[in-house]
């Protein structure tokens, strides 16, 4: 008997090796700093061009601040709703569902819908990573969505990895409703790009870079002209001078002659002076071309058309209409699927997943001119895809109803098969 007891503890022994541990580590050992930068509290991070990045400083480069201010207002324009499939998997809106009436007018108290999605999508341009916390009443059902800024946010991760959750600092100028640890379920999380899947990657980080040179080539812009477009110059006096008065007479013409508010102004030179000018010309320096270079490299960074950010040096207007449908196809298409998979996933009740979910409508953003819109109407109007109301719809008119409900189709339309041996409508039934 001893050895059958033996034998059942050896064999416990062995399963036990793959038996899931139930003493978990802490949880904080696996933690993710959601700072812009390395150290999440200054906010900084410095490029081979000397340069420091931050935030403020990529948003005083005018193509940073035109790119997100495309990519934003354009998504914050489009209408969202809150659709369901029937048994019929048709497709019906819900108007009457608070869900829909939360996203498409007032997700929070401080932010109506349009600045809501402007606010994610300058979080995501700028962070990669956009927070808010999702208030719920007793029944479960969200009520706000609290914008929380990347900085105040800390992601926690399991040690096994399955499970996230986050912890909210208090702000000290914007104080949050909600601090503390909370759930996933109860955190909108949307990254942008992640090499982790837990937090996106910074597009200014990642792009420190190319942001620190335009930084440079703006500050010489400035100097440059504050010096009177000119890189300093001689002045030669043919006596010897003390290193006191040497210095007091560059400070004096410094102040008098230099920046351009003093450009044009005649100079007086005493006891034989001469002033020797050392300028060089802007393009010698490719001082131009350099900055036009910037300016398609950070729309690269952005995914947004030189066009659209208002840079025309090589575009045509026959490929503007190309490049509009570019950009909705490649740089909003892959934005607002991430905004519609993080809503679906933590806004729709559970019982509701799969049937209910949000979509942008994109409509508006591909629609040509009127006579493109025209015939692209016609054809599926003729073809049975579209009734007419449905295409009063999508120019924003109001609905006739009756017998422009209806879906129709050419009459003098037969299957190939019968070509030849029908002349008629009845001689197919």
């Amino acid at each position: 008997m001893d050895k059958v007891y033996k034998n059942i503890r050896d064999l416990a022994s062995f399963l036990d090796l793959f038996r899931r541990k139930t003493d978990k580590p802490s949880h904080e050992e696996r933690f993710y700093s959601t700072g812009l930068y390395p150290n999440q509290y200054s906010g900084l991070t410095s490029s081979s061009s000397g340069q420091i990045i931050s935030k403020d400083t990529a948003l005083r480069i005018s193509s940073v601040w035109s790119c997100i201010r495309v990519i934003s207002e354009t998504i914050a324009s489009l209408p969202i709703s809150l659709y369901e499939k029937d048994t019929n998997d048709k497709r019906v809106t819900l108007l009457n569902n608070p869900l829909h009436t939360l996203i498409s007018e007032q997700p929070s108290s401080l932010y109506d819908s349009f600045s809501f999605f402007e606010r994610i999508l300058v979080d995501l341009c700028l962070d990669g990573n956009f927070y808010a916390y999702i208030e719920r009443n007793s029944g479960g059902l969200p009520t706000q969505i609290i914008p929380i800024q990347c900085n105040d946010v800390d992601v926690y991760v399991s040690p096994d990895g399955r499970e996230v959750y986050y912890e909210i600092n208090q702000n000290e100028v914007i104080p949050y409703p909600y601090t503390g640890k909370v759930a996933s379920i109860n955190m909108l999380h949307i990254k942008g790009m992640s090499t982790d899947g837990v937090v996106g990657k910074s597009p200014i980080e990642s792009a420190a870079e190319s942001l620190g040179i335009s930084l440079s080539i703006e500050k010489y812009a400035g100097s440059f002209y504050k010096n009177s477009a000119t890189v300093g110059g001689i002045l030669s006096h043919p006596g010897t001078l003390k290193p006191e008065t040497a210095k007091r007479l560059r400070a004096s013409w410094n102040q008098t002659y230099s920046g351009s508010i003093n450009a044009g102004k005649t100079a007086i030179l005493e006891e034989g002076m001469q002033f020797i000018p050392r300028s060089i010309p802007n393009n010698q320096a490719q001082f131009l071309e350099t900055r036009q270079y910037q300016v398609s490299d950070i729309a690269r960074i952005f995914r947004v058309p030189n066009h659209m950010i208002n840079d025309l040096s090589k575009i045509s207007y026959s490929s503007i209409e190309a490049q509009q449908i570019d950009f909705v196809v490649h740089t909003i298409t892959p934005w607002i699927k991430r905004i519609e998979t993080a809503l679906n996933q933590k806004l729709v009740p559970v019982k509701q997943k799969g049937k209910q979910y949000f979509k942008f409508n994109l409509t508006a953003l591909l629609r040509g001119d009127s006579k493109t819109r025209a015939d692209y109407y016609r054809t599926l109007v003729n073809i049975g895809v579209l009734s007419p109301d449905e295409v009063r719809k999508f120019e924003d008119l109001n609905s006739m109803g009756g017998a422009s409900e209806s879906v129709y189709m050419q009459s003098n339309m037969m299957p190939l098969d019968d070509l030849g041996t029908a002349t008629t409508r009845a001689d197919l039934e």
